[in-house]
C-alpha cells in the first residue's frame, strides 16, 4: 500500500522543473524522480509542496495517529522523555540546577567569632570552619564532573510512538526524510546506534520513512547497518515500477540498480508503508 498522502506531497520544482525528490546536480536522481512520479500520476506543472521535510513528517504522524487512539504518537520528542532513555537526562537536569555554594557559612563563622571569645563559641566556630572545607571539597568534586563528564546528544525521534503515562515506554521511533543525502543517512545510523546502545531496558522499532527514489542512497541507510530495522517507503510499488521502466527504457536485463532495490525488498531492508502501518496495529492494546 502506498501511503495516502504520498501523490500529494509531490510536484516538480518551479525554479528548474526538476522533481522535488531529486539532487539537482545528479542526473539519476532527477531522471528516477521523474519516473517515480509518472507511476504514481504526478502532473508535470503540479508545483513542489514547501517546506516539505516538515509536511511529510507532519502528514505521516497524523496518519499514524488516526491508527491508534490507545497510543500517543508525537512529532519531535527527545528519547530522553521516554522511560528507557530517562536516565540521559538525570545529569543534564543536575548539572543544569546545581549551584555554587554561597558565602552565607563564611558570614555566619565571621559574625560568630566577633562576639566574646568562650569555649563554647572556639568550638562551634571550628565545627564550622570544617563543615566550610567539607562544602568547599565537595563543590571542587561536583565541579570537576561537570567539567569532564560527557554530554550524551541525540537527535530528536522525528514520529515517536508511545505507550502512554504512566509506562510513557517508546514503542517505534522513526526518522523521516523526504530524500536521503549522505550526510542524512549518516544521522539515521547515528541516532539509531544510540538508540541500541544508551537504551535501559526495551528497545523500540527503529526505521527510517523516505520518498527517496535512488536505490544507491536507500542502500546507504538500508544496508549493513544494525542501528536501523528498516527503511519504510511512502511509494514502494511506484518506485519499483519506475526501475522497470528506466531499465527497459536502457534496453538491458537485470540492471545493476534495479537488481539492487528488488533485492533490498526480497531481504526486508526496504518495505511498504503498509508494513509500518501494521506495525503500529500489531502493538500491545493499552489502556
Amino acid at each position: 500500500m502506498t501511503a495516502p498522502f504520498a501523490a500529494e506531497l509531490c510536484g516538480y520544482r518551479i525554479s528548474n522543473g526538476k522533481p522535488s525528490t531529486s539532487d539537482s546536480n545528479d542526473a539519476g536522481s532527477v531522471e528516477w524522480g521523474k519516473a517515480m512520479f509518472d507511476v504514481l500520476g504526478v502532473p508535470n506543472d503540479k508545483p513542489e509542496v514547501a517546506n516539505i521535510g516538515s509536511v511529510m513528517e507532519q502528514a505521516a504522524a497524523m496518519h499514524l495517529e488516526g491508527l491508534r487512539a490507545d497510543l500517543v504518537v508525537r512529532q519531535s520528542r527527545p528519547a530522553m522523555e521516554f522511560g528507557q532513555y530517562a536516565h540521559l537526562a538525570v545529569f543534564r537536569n543536575f548539572a543544569r540546577k546545581y549551584r555554587t555554594p554561597d558565602s552565607g557559612l563564611a558570614d555566619v563563622i565571621a559574625e560568630i567569632s566577633e562576639g566574646s571569645p568562650s569555649s563554647v563559641t572556639d568550638a562551634l566556630v571550628a565545627r564550622l570552619k570544617a563543615a566550610g572545607a567539607a562544602v568547599t571539597g565537595n563543590h571542587e568534586l561536583v565541579s570537576r564532573l561537570l567539567d569532564t563528564m560527557p554530554e550524551e546528544s541525540m537527535l530528536k525521534l522525528d514520529i515517536a510512538v508511545a505507550a502512554p503515562a504512566p509506562v510513557n515506554r517508546l514503542l517505534i521511533g522513526v526518522s523521516s526524510k523526504w530524500t536521503l543525502r549522505t550526510d542524512r543517512a549518516q544521522d539515521c545510523v547515528s541516532q539509531g546506534s544510540k538508540l541500541v546502545s544508551l537504551r535501559r531496558g526495551h528497545m523500540p522499532h527503529y526505521a527510517v520513512l523516505t520518498m527517496e527514489p535512488r536505490p544507491s542512497m536507500l542502500r546507504l541507510v538500508a544496508y549493513g547497518s544494525g542501528s536501523v530495522d528498516c527503511v519504510y517507503h511512502l511509494a514502494l510499488q511506484e518506485l519499483r515500477e519506475a526501475a522497470k521502466v528506466l531499465e527497459a527504457r536502457r534496453g538491458l536485463q537485470n540492471w545493476p540498480p534495479r537488481v539492487l532495490l528488488e533485492r533490498m525488498v526480497a531481504q526486508g531492508r526496504i518495505r511498504d508503508y503498509c508494513e509500518l502501518v501494521a506495525e503500529v496495529q500489531r502493538l500491545p492494546a493499552w489502556q
